[in-house]
């Protein structure tokens, strides 16, 4: 059996890691995407998604074979008068990653926290390529994230 090298180029993660995201092709109808980091932690990838001011009810997370789509929409205040500068982007978006190959998706985790969705991914055996798509549903945060300040 080969072991396949996670940063390969040929890795579809590490492709859809790298590559643009689906908003960005048009290949969907979406205003912009979040911001995701996605780290190995041995026994399971974990990926955050930046999410500041959305709530559990606003965002869907779902798989289809061995996609994974995280899709909403975060809607802006508008208190009238003329805009003067607004750069918090606003709509519906759609983010896709593929999972690894090794990826436990039945058993994928969600909890979002001031702002940060965060999904644990234990890996095992790759996925089944019969998988219907699931809605994965939210549990409680597992621990609090530490703000940090640039000052």
């Amino acid at each position: 059996m080969k072991i396949q090298n996670p940063m390969d180029d040929q890795n579809p993660f590490m492709a859809s890691l790298n590559a643009v995201p689906v908003c960005k092709r048009r290949i969907s109808d979406t205003d912009w995407f979040p911001a995701v980091d996605v780290s190995d932690l041995g026994t399971e990838y974990l990926f955050e998604f930046d999410l500041p001011g959305l709530v559990r009810e606003e965002i869907q997370i779902s798989l289809d074979g061995n996609a994974l789509f995280i899709t909403g929409v975060r809607t802006t205040q508008r208190y009238g008068g003329k805009s003067l500068r607004a750069e918090r982007p606003a709509g519906a978006f759609v983010r896709r990653l593929v999972l690894p190959a090794d990826a436990r998706a039945d058993e994928i985790r969600a909890t979002i926290q001031n702002g940060i969705l965060e999904l644990q991914v234990p890996r095992k055996t790759p996925p089944n390529a019969n998988d219907q798509s699931n809605i994965i549903p939210f549990e409680k945060a597992p621990h609090e994230h530490a703000t940090c300040s640039h000052n």
